[in-house]
């Protein structure tokens, strides 16, 4: 699943706002890494779209205790979840 990973950290650090400038870690938290609300939505359907998902949050709303590795994770559980189903 590091291609996820790799995927979701590209897709985080490519958005205008965006305020890191060494790697990002998977520790940070998601409300310190600069995005404004509407990169946040933005990034959580584009998150959605890529992996067929839907995530079971509102990133407006739970951000703030969320990092990348939480968000990763979550997503890994999701695609794991969907191809036991299919």
């Amino acid at each position: 699943m590091a291609d996820a990973a790799d995927t979701i950290i590209k897709m985080i650090t490519s958005r205008k706002s965006y305020n890191g400038s060494a790697p990002l870690q998977p520790s940070e938290p998601l409300d310190k890494l600069g995005l404004d609300s509407m990169e946040v939505v933005s990034l959580t359907f584009d998150i959605e779209e890529k992996f067929n998902i839907e995530l079971p949050f509102n990133a407006n709303l739970d951000i703030k205790s969320k990092t990348v590795a939480d968000l990763i994770e979550t997503v890994n559980q999701l695609v794991a979840a969907r191809t036991k189903s299919a």
